[in-house]
């Protein structure tokens, strides 16, 4: 992209390095948001209750709250505490905190006559870890994007202005593959000419590696299997055990406090609601980017 800088005078070169970086971010936090907003399936839910407002509440806040509204029926909302905590260290008296939304029914006790749903065990949204990621996938990224830049311009001239045409000229005819360079003998090329080749590394095929390294971390802390994404890298057996029990144990984080409030809040209301770790191959979002890594 060229960008003419008297056309757009507020758009400096700084400013548009910038703008690259933000849209790098956005692109890779919206993209893990909604591989993490899509790792559980819920099945079971009323009134035809959506899971996406479960997960975007445990996503952006770590908890909600599900109860029966006197007039819409079952819901899920945002909450606040608004008792105090039983002797394990639970709220006690909630309140449904919702956009456009104004709760008028009974007192809600948690575990009375509505249930808190958890993200995980101490109530962590999982927004700061996928901006986390984000910002180290966005560095990696923008680094690969300066390094190849950076194979454009290997060489820097100092000349004088008559000269100036005549190199050019010379560099012209080398890359129309001409066999001989003609030039004018006042040309004096060869006179008062200082090169500099920055011989700048071609490093980006390692910070490829390194990002594909970032992202089995982020699948890790997802639950996600990521054991072979790095084909030049075989595993051995006890390494892919190794990492497979890691990734089960970042899923029984947030499974189990969701299979705890499918079971309590069936005991409350008589429901049959069930949770489910979603497949990966039902996860859009997930299979494009791990085929990304793989090419």
């Amino acid at each position: 992209m060229i960008i003419d800088e008297k056309s757009y005078p507020l758009l400096s070169y700084k400013s548009v390095a910038q703008m690259a970086n933000n849209m790098t971010f956005s692109y890779y936090y919206y993209k893990l948001t909604m591989i993490a907003r899509s790792l559980f399936k819920w099945e079971g839910l009323p009134n035809n209750m959506d899971e996406r407002w479960i997960e975007k509440y445990l996503f952006t806040s770590g908890k909600c709250i599900f109860y029966k509204d006197p007039t819409m029926g079952f819901m899920v909302a945002g909450l606040s505490e608004q008792g105090g905590i039983n002797c394990y260290g639970d709220p006690t008296s909630v309140w449904p905190v919702a956009e456009n939304y104004v709760y008028n029914g009974e007192k809600l006790i948690n575990g009375e006559n509505c249930y808190v749903i958890r993200n995980n065990d101490l109530m962590f949204p999982m927004f700061p870890i996928v901006r986390h990621y984000s910002y180290k996938l966005t560095n990696i990224d923008r680094a690969i994007d300066v390094n190849i830049e950076a194979q454009k311009t290997p060489i820097v001239v100092k000349c004088s202005d008559k000269q100036r045409l005549s190199l050019k000229n010379a560099i012209n005819q080398r890359k129309d593959n001409e066999p001989v360079i003609w030039t004018a003998e006042e040309a004096n090329i060869g006179e008062m000419i200082n090169t500099l080749d920055l011989k700048p590394p071609m490093v980006f095929k390692d910070l490829q590696t390194q990002k594909h390294m970032v992202l089995n971390e982020v699948f890790t802390d997802f639950g996600i299997n990521n054991a072979n994404m790095d084909k030049k890298e075989r595993m051995v057996a006890n390494e892919v055990e190794a990492n497979n029990e890691q990734v089960k144990a970042s899923e029984d984080v947030m499974l189990k406090t969701r299979e705890e409030a499918c079971k309590q809040i069936n005991r409350i209301f008589g429901t049959n609601i069930s949770v489910r770790r979603r497949d990966y191959d039902e996860i859009p979002e997930y299979k494009e980017i791990n085929e990304e890594v793989e090419e």
